[in-house]
């Protein structure tokens, strides 16, 4: 039901436009940090968005999509850095190759369920930093000290924006490309086919559905995504570095997914602001206890935002069967001898 509910046009997509032009307005609207800060929400969201899509439309967990944000960070700057593409033009190149890795690793990781699953993601999660710093990769990736890139710049002349209000437009724009062509994804036969598997395995691969060739491209289109945020925040932030990629990045974005839902678009938006904002908030509350704080604001996420879904999907098809229950009959009584008169 909510699959089907999440396919029909209308409030969604209006919603999703609405968003969007409000993000173009606050473009001219806004500049230095809070232009950083706006993107960075944007970017987040994208990345909560691809790991979103794994598990809620495949059924897959995954604890190590950090690694697939660091893999397109850094595949976005060595790819300016080393064949001089262009910073905007890399993104979708990193896209892509985190999209092909993915989906390699994802074929022999779909055949492992559950917890199994969640371990080798977390596996890769914990070994990515650590290749990055490996002497063997160091040419390419600046091993401890990481990559300093050129910051963005306005091109072509144009003075009525400055450089921040720009790279938040293009963060915004390749954003908005990005969760248009997922809608698209989802909601054609290739969605029909994960909602399936996710939902009633055993029936879709009676029906003929390759289990593991869909759940592998499910784990690359998802890989490539989250890696098309890693390559915007390279472009917005000049800068990649081994350390900005931990277990922790992969844990903030499982948390973001359980703050958005299963399919919420709207969701992850919601998402991205905790994730960008909840870490300063702690920090002025208590420099000391910031990890405390924000590990345990996320284990009451974990607990309570699931238990609130529950209670609004139960709530939702209560008032569906009592508008669906049809209007009790009027039952004939026979007329007294006083009223037959």
């Amino acid at each position: 039901m909510t699959a089907l509910v999440d396919r029909v046009p209308g409030r969604g997509t209006t919603v999703a436009l609405a968003a969007i032009g409000l993000a173009l307005l606050l473009v001219f609207l806004v500049h230095g940090y809070w232009a950083f800060k706006l993107a960075t929400v944007v970017i987040l969201a994208l990345a909560v968005r691809g790991l979103q899509l794994l598990i809620g439309s495949s059924g897959q967990i995954s604890l190590g999509h950090g690694a697939f944000f660091g893999l397109g960070a850094y595949a976005s700057g060595v790819f300016m850095s080393q064949a001089w593409l262009t910073p905007y033009l890399s993104v979708p190149v990193a896209a892509l190759v985190c999209g092909v890795l993915g989906f390699l690793f994802g074929l022999p990781a779909v055949r492992l369920a559950g917890p199994y699953l969640a371990l080798a993601t977390f596996a890769l999660s914990l070994a990515f930093p650590q290749l990055l710093k490996h002497p063997l990769f160091e040419d390419w990736t600046g091993g401890v000290s990481g990559l300093s890139l050129d910051p963005v710049t306005v091109p072509f002349g144009i003075t009525w924006l400055h450089d921040d209000q720009w790279a938040l437009l293009m963060t915004i724009v390749w954003a908005a490309i990005v969760y248009t062509a997922l809608h698209r994804l989802v909601c054609g036969p290739t969605g029909l086919a994960w909602i399936s598997l996710r939902d009633h395995p055993t029936a879709a691969t009676a029906v003929g559905v390759d289990v593991r060739r869909w759940k592998a491209i499910a784990f690359g289109v998802s890989a490539a995504t989250v890696g098309a945020a890693g390559a915007l925040n390279t472009v917005l932030t000049g800068f990649v570095s081994p350390d900005s990629f931990t277990v922790f990045l992969s844990l903030s974005l499982l948390v973001g997914v359980a703050i958005s839902g299963p399919t919420s678009i709207l969701g992850t938006g919601v998402a991205a602001v905790f994730l960008s904002f909840a870490p300063d908030v702690m920090e002025k509350v208590s420099r000391e206890l910031t990890g405390v704080l924000y590990g345990a604001v996320m284990l009451a996420i974990v607990f309570v935002v699931p238990a609130l879904n529950q209670w609004r999907r139960r709530s939702a098809l209560k008032r569906r069967a009592d508008t669906a229950a049809p209007a009790p009959v009027p039952v004939p009584v026979a007329a007294t001898p006083e009223q037959a008169r």
